[in-house]
């Protein structure tokens, strides 16, 4: 075997003697569980999950979130985060956010945005950012991410309504909206892919994970969210630009049937709503469009009219209102439904600017690391990379419909490419770790 490439120069990189020291530090151990229940918790939407059953709050994440946070900051977290230009960017955004607050049009309303953005969700930038020191370490983390998927298919099977022909959540208020539902499927679903790759994974792991992910396919048809069929088809290519003949042949096939069970059994109301996007006419799609692209253009407008700090984190919805009310119309009064859009006009171009290249340069990061497991040998941390990038594929392309740029989901996204970066570089830079990859790493889709 060839020898393994250096790791790519990066900002702010540490010395492996770093790395070393806390590896096998006690309360590391402690933090890095602490940090993945944290993670659970707010992707499988959990704590939301019992207070419907129950009416009771039983507020699970602040039992493990401060714990998490003072463990990884007392353990070198934040450094082993902005090891990487992706950090530092996410880090110049949330900055910008916090300028944007002071010259906001309602600075209230944007402060406590602020505020509760800075409390639940910036954090798992370092969260996830210093987590994983070796690729065992990185499938834990995705094993997590892949139960979280699991809880979010199996809460949609109990806690599913349908109104007119679309599939919500009433159990929660994160991903019960239809549209929100898809994008958060379109995240975690290839976390599960994941597992059903390597030759040395169970037949009946892989049959049932198969089944899961067909059925979180079949949900995001369900949901009738014409983002989301946008977004699905976008990974249904990246596979078909990754894979083998024989899997792209078998893929073709299992989409092609898919379309024709989904044409057959689903309701017509969601089939009409998804066929808007090909010209059909439908009028409450239609209306829906009419709408968005509205939102667009007035955003794309606040975006030039106020191109530094924008009209405020939190406040377009506030701002088109009464802008279309001083010009003697309604308003529309509601979110750009477009994630980029929503920094640019709400944060400033420069902001637009921190939130794309810290997006971008994850992306990157973790396409690196894969180009190198692929020419190293190294199967199982390629297909863990794909995954990752297969993922970010689906919701960023589900954030151009959606209003979600003030969520946990992309700064901890941001840190994952980090961990999972460094993670793999040093496991394939170890000649102990390397023994400790099994044959069953060999196989995978890419």
């Amino acid at each position: 075997m060839a020898p393994i490439a250096p790791v790519p120069a990066d900002v702010g990189q540490t010395q492996a003697s770093f790395d070393d020291v806390w590896e096998v530090e006690p309360i590391r151990r402690v933090s890095f569980y602490f940090c993945l229940a944290a993670l659970f918790l707010r992707l499988s939407v959990l704590p939301e999950l019992v207070l419907y059953v129950t009416h009771v709050n039983t507020y699970l994440l602040y039992l493990v979130a401060p714990l998490a946070i003072v463990s990884t900051l007392l353990k070198g977290g934040v450094q082993r985060t902005f090891r990487s230009r992706a950090s530092f960017y996410w880090a110049g955004f949330f900055a910008w956010m916090v300028l944007a607050t002071l010259f906001s049009s309602w600075r209230g309303g944007s402060t406590a945005k602020l505020i509760s953005y800075s409390r639940v969700d910036v954090i798992f930038l370092v969260l996830l950012g210093g987590m994983a020191f070796n690729w065992k370490e990185v499938r834990v983390l995705y094993r997590t991410i892949a139960a979280a998927a699991l809880v979010n298919l199996a809460s949609t099977r109990i806690f599913e309504r349908v109104s007119e022909g679309r599939v919500f959540l009433d159990a929660t208020g994160s991903i019960g909206n239809s549209n929100d539902l898809a994008a958060q499927l379109l995240l975690v679903l290839p976390f599960l892919l994941y597992f059903t790759l390597g030759r040395g994974r169970s037949t009946v792991v892989r049959i049932a994970l198969a089944g899961a992910l067909f059925y979180g396919i079949w949900i995001i048809l369900g949901t009738a969210s014409r983002g989301g069929l946008i977004s699905l088809a976008v990974v249904i290519l990246c596979l078909l630009i990754r894979a083998s003949l024989p899997q792209k042949l078998l893929l073709v096939v299992l989409v092609g049937v898919t379309a024709m069970v989904a044409l057959a059994v689903l309701p017509a109301m969601t089939i009409h709503r998804l066929s808007s996007i090909f010209g059909v006419k439908e009028k409450e799609a239609d209306e829906s469009a009419e709408s968005r692209m509205y939102l667009f253009r007035t955003s794309v407008r606040f975006t030039i009219e106020h191109p530094v700090f924008g009209v405020g984190p939190d406040q377009f919805l506030n701002y088109e209102g009464k802008t279309s009310r001083a010009q003697g119309s309604h308003g529309n009064w509601h979110e750009t439904h477009n994630a980029y859009t929503q920094v640019s006009s709400e944060c400033g171009v420069p902001a637009f600017f921190f939130f794309t290249a810290a997006i971008g340069s994850a992306m990157l990061l973790v396409m690196r690391t894969y180009r190198t497991a692929k020419r190293e040998g190294y199967q199982e941390i390629a297909n863990g990379c794909f995954c990752y990038l297969l993922g970010m594929a689906g919701y960023l392309t589900a954030l151009i419909f959606l209003a979600q740029a003030y969520t946990f989901r992309l700064p901890a996204m941001v840190g994952l490419a980090v961990t999972l970066h460094f993670a793999a570089m040093r496991t394939m830079k170890s000649s102990h770790d390397r023994q400790a990859l099994t044959p069953a790493a060999a196989g995978g889709l890419v």
